[in-house]
């Protein structure tokens, strides 16, 4: 998805002006999400449902349980897949946006040059991905993320002075590195996720608990990193709020019950 919307705004930055796309051409990337809307639909029509759900429909028993009954007996599960959640949402958003506006507002970038270094960190964030959601089966979710997060949160300061030195060959680095070092926290997540709840409100608990994660991480951090920016005028300070929600996910991670790896998801 980071992907094919950095492509579209690099073939929107190469046939339009900056003038004209601020005056109208950043309607049609969400114009054009209509067609993402009839994939996503027509996709999630022809998959075929866990062996866990079909089981419980076959006992009659409802997939998701009303949110009462989810808060008054899991509300500790869902707050720690938000907070576990919430970083990797936040620096993601860096990668995918933030970087841009401050690269081309504040250090002078060309915004096809910082495009293009988003495009090629979301191919080593897909790899990354990849690669540890598999090696979380050998060495264990719980492990994984707690050195994601660790390598995070060293990573942060680095990440910020790079960005600023002016030099794309140094952007380029910074922001691949950045996408690798998010594979180990969002490669496990669905798995870790799903083996925190029970069966009957598992639907419910990681949804709602992945949405609050993204409203705490994600949602804020551009607007949080413009304010910390103009408010101290250096990138020192989103580099230490990067480290503090790194080390807040890091917390929610090592609140994660030891043991449940490899659970029945069938209870």
């Amino acid at each position: 998805g980071m992907a094919l919307a950095t492509i579209f705004m690099l073939v929107l930055s190469a046939i339009l002006s900056t003038e004209q796309f601020l005056a109208w051409g950043w309607r049609i990337p969400f114009l054009s999400s209509v067609v993402l809307i009839a994939l996503g639909y027509f996709i999630r029509r022809t998959v075929e449902e866990s062996p866990a759900f079909e089981e419980m429909q076959e006992l009659k028993k409802d997939s998701s349980a009303p949110l009462a009954v989810l808060f008054k007996s899991h509300w500790g599960t869902v707050l720690k897949c938000a907070l576990i959640f919430a970083a990797n949402n936040a620096i993601g958003y860096f990668v995918i946006a933030y970087f841009l506006a401050y690269g081309t507002k504040y250090v002078g970038y060309e915004r096809t040059d910082v495009l293009g270094a988003s495009l090629v960190a979301s191919a080593f964030w897909l790899a990354s991905t990849l690669y540890f959601g598999k090696l979380s089966d050998r060495v264990g979710r719980k492990r994984t993320f707690i050195i994601g997060y660790i390598a995070l949160a060293i990573w942060c300061v680095p990440m910020w002075m790079l960005v600023d030195t002016g030099s794309i060959a140094m952007f380029y680095l910074a922001v691949i590195v950045t996408g690798a070092l998010l594979g180990p926290t969002y490669g496990p997540m669905c798995a870790l996720f799903a083996e925190m709840f029970p069966v009957k409100v598992r639907l419910s608990g990681v949804s709602i608990g992945y949405a609050i994660g993204s409203i705490i991480g994600g949602a804020f951090a551009p607007m949080i990193a413009e304010i910390l920016y103009t408010t101290f005028n250096t990138s020192m300070a989103i580099a230490t709020y990067s480290v503090a929600i790194s080390l807040i996910s890091l917390i929610g991670v090592l609140m994660v019950p030891k043991g449940i790896q490899d659970k029945d998801l069938h209870v």
